[in-house]
């Protein structure tokens, strides 16, 4: 492991996440995960990494495409046999700005952090998979979004098992991540429709999560009801750090284009 390409990740790493941090934490990191469906190491990038992305996120920021989406929660085409305010069909809207990797610089620590070996091997263990793949086009692997005041992600499922991101910077008010976890299903394998609407009616207090500038979170929301409330003062900037566990795979192009303003 001692390569010149994972030293440098170590490097931009806080002191605490050593080689022998992961080789002594990692399993028992991963059992947390699948036990909550969320994990959070906060204080993940040293000082000096968090200030350099900082720096490097407010120079892309002009180039940022901003979106705004509706959606219900479960990102799927309307249901008629279902009213437009029930839970399957109620719609959800999330603004934010938006910089896809191709704009991302070659020497950013994001890419030194994305591309680690030593780094897809702490995550292919905690996810328990073999191997994890970049996406195929230009736009989708790491990106940077910027929440501004009124900006929120609101409430909905993912797509994909799971989701990994970086706080760079934290909003002064508001933007906070609540979050219901493996409660899509009721034991008979139906969506609990009943138990969703309670959800989002705030009729069942959520979980919080705090995550300082600097961590780094890995959580399941396929099966986890979950949102980041508007801010209210400040910036929040968040990297996504999105892989696929098979070869060749793109983001959509109705994605790309809604997220990004274009699909090339």
């Amino acid at each position: 492991m001692k390569t010149q390409q994972l030293d440098q990740v170590f490097r931009i790493l806080s002191p605490r996440y050593s080689e022998e941090f992961f080789a002594e934490n990692t399993s028992k990191l991963g059992e947390e995960l699948s036990r909550e469906g969320i994990l959070v190491l906060n204080d993940f990038l040293s000082p000096r990494a968090i200030k350099e992305l900082q720096a490097e996120a407010a120079a892309l920021k002009p180039d940022a495409f901003r979106s705004s989406s509706a959606y219900n929660l479960y990102i799927l085409p309307t249901d008629p046999n279902f009213p437009d305010d029930s839970p399957r069909n109620r719609k959800f809207k999330t603004t934010k700005g938006c910089i896809p990797d191709d704009k991302i610089p070659r020497s950013s620590a994001l890419r030194t952090l994305y591309d680690s070996p030593a780094f897809r091997s702490f995550l292919c263990k905690l996810l328990k998979l073999q191997v994890l793949y970049p996406y195929a086009d230009a736009l989708s692997s790491i990106n940077i979004n910027y929440y501004d005041p009124g900006d929120a992600l609101e409430w909905h499922f993912d797509n994909a098992d799971f989701a990994i991101t970086l706080l760079v910077k934290k909003p002064t008010k508001g933007g906070d991540y609540e979050y219901f976890t493996d409660m899509r299903y009721d034991d008979d394998g139906d969506e609990n429709y009943e138990l969703v609407r309670q959800c989002i009616d705030g009729e069942v207090p959520p979980q919080r999560k705090s995550l300082d500038e600097g961590g780094l979170m890995l959580f399941r929301g396929n099966k986890s009801l979950h949102r980041v409330t508007p801010v209210e003062a400040g910036e929040r900037i968040l990297i996504t750090l999105n892989f696929n566990t098979k070869p060749g795979i793109a983001l959509s192009e109705k994605s790309r284009q809604t997220f990004f303003g274009r699909t090339t």
